[in-house]
């Protein structure tokens, strides 16, 4: 452009120049030339000039305002694409309006657009326990205690961050009891005790992320975490028929405790998903990396399969039939191999539930262990996890240990479920004169005011020939004679 205008310039110069000259060549061939046409011609080349120079003015004029407008468009350009980058780089971040409500029978925070969504909750149960121990005194005299205890005060939080696709759940729980710390030296050994007091500080026990990859079934999940291995261990306390889980899931599975550890699912949302991983063992939750002797167990794998015949898959995360809409039949296996130095045990899982819409369900599972150095039973108390110390007879020898677990109840009218527990159990390594063979007899009645989130519930534990180890987990204490034990438990449950 600006080439064009000196061109321009240039060329009405040469015209005016070629006219003058034109002109002065002409002239005196005809007349000479006045005075006056002189000034005549002079004044016409100085107009004709200053018009030019005009023309550059208002030229030089144009291209600077062209100049002035580029510069702001591209000023402008530059400035949206910074906007654009920022935008996408901030997209994560950028929340937008949050609501909050209750919705879908929990208490939700959330954005707009569902990218960001908290749920707090809590979970409590407030229990009355009697247990009787048949001639357990000196003089064949009865035990009985008495008592009341806030057998689980729970404060969570769970939702899904920046995507539907990245979910999480942190869960602490209050501990039950406070007693006696062992503190040791550098090398391990005793010297002393130091009296503590847990009572009702908060635990981490449950905390992890599962991220969802985009267009397909696979979800990764990585934290602390339930074992997946038995069913009415993975189900959550607050949704479990009676009052505690099963001693089936406490003594062979991982009970009422968590693991660390990442696992990788399967989940078409179809009739099928999976589960497995690896861990840190049965029992090892929020323990640091180190293998035993500091922790109880090197490491560990696991790994779950269900089967949904019909039904829903909501409906299962329960044992009973609360707020079934089908029919519900869903299979499960289930494997676990934690080792110790070396030392293993194997279980292996098999079970089945069924639910209706007319409260009718049944539970069963066939648990198996496979130990091929027995270094005890583990079993999860009011303070923790622990292993007993075995028989010599079966210490480091391999031993086979199994249990048969069926539960049943019936929902009338929406509200009040009676219902039963059997199970059977061999165990190995118990404490010389006890029973390794014994049965677990449990029954009660449940009354829902609505539905797990407020409920009463009244049951008896019987056990004929005692239990030959402690389990906190379920109020029941050892009974080393092998008589009769029984629990009364009443217990209400509040649940957000």
């Amino acid at each position: 452009m600006k080439q064009m205008n000196r061109l321009a310039r240039a060329a009405a110069t040469v015209l005016t120049l070629c006219s003058a000259a034109t002109a002065l060549a002409v002239g005196p061939t005809t007349a000479p030339s006045s005075p006056s046409s002189d000034k005549d011609l002079g004044a016409e080349i100085q107009a004709l000039r200053a018009r030019l120079d005009q023309l550059e003015t208002q030229q030089k004029e144009s291209q600077a305002r062209l100049d002035e407008a580029t510069r702001q468009k591209e000023q402008a350009e530059t400035q949206a694409q910074i906007k654009l980058d920022a935008a996408h780089h901030d997209n994560f971040l950028d929340i937008g309006n949050l609501t909050s409500g209750y919705t879908n029978d929990r208490f939700t925070i959330q954005s707009d657009d569902g990218r960001f969504v908290l749920r707090p909750w809590y979970h409590i149960q407030i229990r009355d326990v009697t247990l009787w121990r048949q001639d357990l005194k000196p003089g064949n005299r009865d035990d009985i205690e008495n008592g009341f205890e806030i057998r689980r005060m729970k404060i969570g939080l769970d939702g899904n961050m920046f995507s539907p696709d990245f979910t999480y759940f942190f869960n602490w729980a209050t501990a039950r009891a406070s007693g006696n710390a062992t503190v040791t030296n550098s090398a391990g050994q005793k010297i002393g005790t130091v009296t503590n007091s847990l009572g009702g500080v908060p635990i981490l026990e449950e905390a992890w992320v599962k991220y969802k990859f985009p267009d397909t079934h696979l979800y990764l999940k990585a934290g602390q975490i339930k074992d997946p291995l038995l069913h009415d261990q993975v189900v959550s306390s607050r949704y479990q028929q009676s009052a505690e889980r099963s001693l089936t899931a406490d003594v062979f599975a991982n009970g009422d405790a968590f693991t660390e550890g990442v696992t990788v699912i399967y989940d078409p949302k179809s009739f099928i998903r999976t589960e497995v991983g690896v861990n840190h063992g049965m029992r090892s939750a929020n323990t640091n990396f180190l293998d035993i002797p500091t922790n109880s167990f090197d490491y560990g794998v696991a790994g779950r399969a269900e089967f949904k015949l019909f039904g829903r898959w909501q409906d299962y995360g329960q044992v009973g039939a609360v707020g079934v809409k089908d029919p519900l039949l869903v299979f499960g296996l289930g494997t676990d191999y934690s080792e110790r130095g070396h030392s293993g045990q194997t279980v292996a899982v098999a079970d089945a539930q069924y639910a209706d819409p007319m409260g009718l369900n049944f539970y069963g599972a066939l648990v198996d262990r496979y130990t091929n150095h027995n270094f005890g039973i583990a079993t999860q108390s009011a303070t923790g996890a622990s292993i007993s110390a075995p028989t010599a007879a079966v210490l480091n020898h391999a031993t086979n240990e199994y249990s048969l677990l069926g539960e049943a109840g019936y929902i009338i009218q929406n509200h009040l479920e009676p219902f039963g527990r059997y199970e059977y159990m061999h165990l190995a390594g118990t404490a010389a004169g006890s029973h390794n063979y014994f049965s677990v007899i449990t029954g009660g009645v449940n009354y829902y005011f609505v539905g797990h989130r407020a409920k009463l519930t009244g049951e008896v534990i019987y056990l004929p020939n005692g239990i030959p180890i402690d389990d906190g987990a379920s109020d029941t204490l050892t009974s080393p004679n092998g008589r009769s034990e029984v629990s009364f438990v009443m217990q209400f449950q509040l649940l957000l």
